[in-house]
């Protein structure tokens, strides 16, 4: 479950939990961006775990410092309408699980089907990709160089929505079940009802 920030106490609570999240992982704390769209991610209880930020990328953000350089991504400059950079992404240390990773993607996938986001560019630290890339077999693709963000080592990577969904060979089936909700296929609704 999640809530769409809208408000400016929900943008507080953003805000709150993001910096507990980011001095626990010893992350690089900036506000929200004014045209994003953030989400605040809850547990069964109802309990704030996660946060969640998408910022539309747009020229103005090219010469950005703190966000994934796509100066010189062409795929993403032919498609700046559809493309969003994720920021904030995290959770709370004590929350931190697979079932929330993959309330995550699912939330993600969703934004990206209504939005009908082509490219995603995000930061992560080097083992969260090995594990996206390795264990669950994600389809995303190093586009830089690691940097230190704050006081953590991060990999600049992207992820072709269509490929993701499309080609699903090797996903293991909560991943496919993922890709198979932007799809909108019936068989897998039942699934997330």
């Amino acid at each position: 479950m999640y809530v769409n920030v809208v408000s400016k106490e929900e943008r507080e609570e953003f805000m709150n939990l993001w910096d507990q999240i980011a001095n626990e992982r010893k992350y690089q704390v900036t506000p929200l961006t004014e045209n994003s769209e953030a989400f605040i991610l809850k547990d069964k209880s109802n309990l704030s775990v996660g946060t969640i930020e998408f910022v539309p990328c747009d020229a103005n953000i090219i010469e950005i410092n703190d966000l994934v350089d796509i100066s010189n991504e062409t795929r993403i400059l032919q498609n700046l309408q559809y493309s969003y950079q994720v920021r904030k992404m995290g959770v709370k240390r004590e929350f931190a699980s697979k079932t929330i990773l993959l309330e995550l993607l699912k939330l993600a996938a969703m934004h990206a089907k209504k939005n009908q986001v082509r490219f995603y560019t995000i930061y992560l630290e080097p083992r969260h990709y090995e594990k996206l890339t390795e264990k669950f077999k994600f389809r995303i693709e190093l586009i830089g160089e690691e940097v230190m963000l704050g006081k953590r080592k991060m990999v600049a990577a992207l992820i072709d929505v269509e490929d993701a969904i499309e080609n699903t060979q090797g996903y293991p089936l909560y991943i496919k079940s993922i890709a198979y909700l932007v799809k909108g296929t019936k068989k897998v609704k039942a699934l997330f009802s």
